[in-house]
């Protein structure tokens, strides 16, 4: 009996103690470029820097995307840049071209000090019938 109070009160320090060093920041993007919005972003931090993000991109287009080129611009709370990183994603072996109405799901660890948000920019999108389209941000 006293080892199950022992695990119990183990499993909620390591609970609050995860709470306390790391941190999500939720972020909801609105921007629609060439048929392609982003739904919502995740960015995490653990002690001061930012180790990483998710992204969810949805294909409001009628045509399948194979490859999209985006931006993430990391910012402290005062909107100061801290940095930028581009990233690609493209249809492969695993997965293959995102449909109409489909969600991507994307993301990248990263180690960026003193950043709490993100910013992200799509700046060309391929489909699967050759096209393309880019962004004038």
């Amino acid at each position: 009996m006293k080892t199950y109070y022992t695990k119990a009160l183990f499993m909620l320090e390591v609970l609050i103690i995860s709470l306390v060093l790391f941190s999500f920041s939720f972020s909801s993007e609105n921007s629609d470029t060439c048929g392609i919005s982003i739904e919502k972003s995740y960015n995490q931090q653990i002690l001061g820097k930012n180790i990483g993000f998710f992204i969810f991109f949805k294909n409001n287009s009628s045509l399948s995307m194979d490859a999209i080129d985006y931006t993430v611009t990391y910012k402290n709370g005062f909107d100061e840049v801290k940095g930028k990183r581009e990233f690609t994603w493209q249809a492969g072996n695993f997965f293959g071209p995102k449909l109409p109405g489909e969600t991507l799901k994307d993301g990248s660890t990263t180690w960026i000090d003193d950043a709490n948000k993100i910013e992200i920019v799509i700046k060309r999108v391929h489909f699967t019938d050759g096209s393309s389209c880019k962004s004038f941000h």
